[in-house]
Formats: C-alpha cells, sequence, structure tokens
C-alpha cells in the first residue's frame, strides 16, 4: 500500500506533519480528516514504496533499542514526552533517524498521541511498538511499557548479533576458499595442465576432467554468471509471492540441522514477542494477530493466526496452541502453567530463554562441525587438483614415446 506524506493543521490549530498508508490520495485525505488533521500538502513518499525505504533505517542501525531505553529513562523520571524526544533527537547521528524523531515530536505538540505518531511512520516502527506505546497512554503506564519494550528489542539485538558474530567466520573462510579455487582453476591450473592436452596421447580420467572444467571456466564463465543472474531473479520473483514465500519457510522447517534452528528461532521470536505484549496488558487475541508476522516464518505464522481465531471464540491460549503440532508441547504446557497461576507473561519469558539456549547451544555444535567440513570439502578440491596434475607427470615417459 502506498504512503503518503503530508503537511497540515490540526484541530488545535498547530502545523502536523507526518506520513499514512492509502490506496490513493483521496482515501489518504479522509483518513487524516478522520484523525483531526487538515492536509496542506499532501505526495506519495517514493522512499517507502521502494524496496529500501527511508524510515527503514532506524532498524537497519540498530537504533530503536538505544532510542526506546533513552526515552523510558527520561518519561521514567518525569520528563514529558516531548521534552524527551527534544533531548534525544539531537544525539543521533544519521540524519534521517533524526529527521523522524522530530517529525514524531511535532505530530505529539500537535496533538497527536505517540501512538498514533509512531503508526504514521511505516516500515521504521513495528506494529508492536506501536500496540505497546498505546497500551501504555491507555493504561496511564508508559514508562513501564517503554522499559519493557526496551528490554524486547535489546535481546533481539543482543540475539543476531550473537548469531551473526558465530557465523561471520565460517562464511568468510568458504568465500576466500571458494575465490581461491576459481582463481587456480580459471588462470593457472589451465597453463599446467594445457601442455597435456596437446601431447595427443589418453590423458587419466581425473586429468580429463580437470581439463573440461577449466576450458569451460575459462571460455564459459560469463553464461555461468547469466545463469546465477537469471536463477537469482527467478528466485526473487517467486520469493514475492506468498506462496513461494510459504514453500521457502516451509522448506527451511524440514532441512536437517538447520530446519531445528529455525524452528525454535521462530518460537522464540513468538514467546519472547507474546510476553512483551501480554506483560503490556494487550489482549491474548489481539497480541496473538501482531505476534504472528513477527515470528519470520508464514508456516508458523498461520498456525498463530488460527490460534487467536480459537481464543476469540472462547478457549484458553493453551487449547488454541496445543491444536497445532509445530508448537512445541512444552511451550504449551508452559503456557499452561502461567495461565493457571496468573503468570503467562513470565511464563512465556521462561520458554523464550530456555529456547535461546538451546539455539545457542546447537549453533555452536553446528559451527564446531561446518568449519572442519568446509576445510575437508576444500582438502578436497585442492588433493583432486593436485592428483589430476601429478598423474600425467608420474607418467611422463610413456605419455612423450
Amino acid at each position: 500500500m502506498p504512503t503518503y506524506r503530508y503537511k497540515g493543521i490540526s484541530r488545535a490549530g498547530q502545523t502536523v506533519r507526518g506520513a499514512v498508508e492509502a490506496e490513493n490520495p483521496s482515501q489518504a485525505r479522509r483518513k487524516l480528516h478522520a484523525d483531526g488533521v487538515f492536509p496542506e500538502k499532501l505526495s506519495e513518499d517514493a522512499g517507502v514504496g521502494g524496496g529500501v525505504s527511508l524510515p527503514s533505517l532506524l532498524g537497519r542501525q540498530e537504533f530503536l533499542p538505544l532510542f526506546t531505553r533513552q526515552l523510558a529513562t527520561l518519561s521514567g523520571a518525569g520528563v514529558p514526552l516531548a521534552g524527551a524526544l527534544k533531548s534525544v533527537a539531537p544525539q543521533v547521528d544519521d540524519p534521517a533517524s533524526r529527521k523522524i524523531l522530530e517529525e514524531i515530536r511535532e505530530a505529539i505538540h500537535g496533538g497527536a498521541t505517540f501512538a498514533r505518531a509512531v503508526e504514521a511512520h511505516v516500515g521504521t516502527f513495528p506494529e508492536l511498538y506501536a500496540s505497546m506505546v498505546r497500551a501504555g497512554e491507555e493504561s496511564g503506564t508508559l514508562p513501564l511499557s517503554l522499559s519493557r519494550l526496551a528490554d524486547h528489542l535489546e535481546k533481539q539485538a543482543k540475539t543476531k548479533n550473537r548469531v551473526r558474530s558465530a557465523l561471520t567466520y565460517p562464511v568468510l573462510m568458504a568465500v576466500v576458499a571458494s575465490l581461491v579455487v576459481v582463481f587456480l582453476l580459471t588462470f593457472v591450473v589451465p597453463k599446467i595442465v594445457g601442455i597435456f592436452a596437446h601431447l595427443g596421447k589418453a590423458l587419466p580420467l581425473p586429468t580429463r576432467i580437470l581439463i573440461a572444467i577449466t576450458d569451460f571456466l575459462s571460455a564459459g564463465w560469463w553464461a555461468l554468471l547469466l545463469a546465477a543472474g537469471a536463477a537469482a531473479l527467478l528466485a526473487r520473483k517467486r520469493l514475492n509471492t506468498e506462496r513461494g514465500r510459504r514453500a521457502r519457510d516451509a522448506a527451511y522447517l524440514k532441512l536437517p540441522l538447520v530446519g531445528r534452528l529455525a524452528h525454535l528461532s521462530a518460537m522464540s521470536r513468538f514467546a519472547r514477542t507474546l510476553s512483551t505484549l501480554v506483560a503490556g496488558g494487550i489482549p491474548v487475541d489481539r497480541a496473538l494477530r501482531i505476534v504472528a508476522p513477527v515470528v519470520g516464518n508464514i508456516v508458523i505464522a498461520e498456525k498463530i493466526t488460527a490460534a487467536a481465531d480459537r481464543v476469540v471464540e472462547g478457549a484458553t491460549l493453551s487449547e488454541a496452541l496445543r491444536a497445532h503440532p509445530e508448537i512445541p508441547g512444552t511451550l504449551v504446557q508452559m503456557v499452561a502453567v502461567g495461565e493457571d497461576s496468573g503468570t503467562l507473561g513470565d511464563m512465556l519469558a521462561r520458554a523464550a530463554d530456555a529456547m535461546d539456549e538451546e539455539i545457542e547451544a546447537r549453533l555452536s555444535r553446528l559451527l564446531s562441525l561446518l568449519e572442519p567440513l568446509i576445510i575437508l570439502v576444500m582438502g578436497a578440491v585442492v588433493a583432486f587438483i593436485v592428483v589430476s596434475v601429478l598423474l600425467p607427470l608420474l607418467d611422463i615417459s610413456n605419455i612423450v614415446q
């Protein structure tokens, strides 16, 4: 859905700026009128409609956890929200992010709630953020909601950084080793094995295979690049469809070793995010619908949405989750205990912690296998090259005769 940026006048007579999602300019104006804003300027924001949007800079630069923590601290100390935003904004280095904070502050000055101001910036703040802020404003516990949000965002960022750091070395090693092998096959080995190709004698099978590979890489590297580019475009086109994304996510869950990690990661995000929302006072059915897009897997998201429908019909959360085998039985049991004891948010947080520990243990074991595997594969490739070159040399006298 397109996003329109606006400048207008609020009912209080103050100038406000922001963004609104709508199918067309007429619908955007109707939405603004319903919110008490009378737009003077309205234009479609191409940056948000494109793939890399300006507002997404906050999430990419991991600014959101720090910003939320600072805002929670200031509002908890009794600083008005507009004043807190005024204090935080100058500390932001990125101009685009700073501009977004200034627009939020202006919207609040114009009479908008913080939740409404946050919702105006699609792509910057997730739905979880706006829902928690709204719950805090309605209950009068905004500092507490912001603090819980900051805890949630910081744990998410910590998990992502830990996984990224753990994967950096194996991925770098694999890329460098692959580039070295491609360089050898493309530029070095052809000059060596080319001598054998003109001797007119039968060469060993490994040598013939190596010559065929080097000939293809030397003459057909452009075809390989074109094929890789075409495959990437087709994959991207398919993944832009819901059916393609669902097939990809279903395949992830079935992969050996990695599938279990993907499943645990999705369920950890589900439990931790739902814990944050429930602790913030958001109804369970609404919280489930907010959580569904956050888990990062369409297959599991569909089960969560189905569970939300059952909760609306009157089922408890544990009953709604138990109907889906994709939800771990231990998580369902902890949810049932939390419902019985009135500590659902705390039990969900404990379940998320337990799954995070399992993810870290499994990831450590996987990485301990991955590094030797990469070395073994690269060693096998190098050994094949060496054998292919040495076999004709060992039999050089027979070849020359």
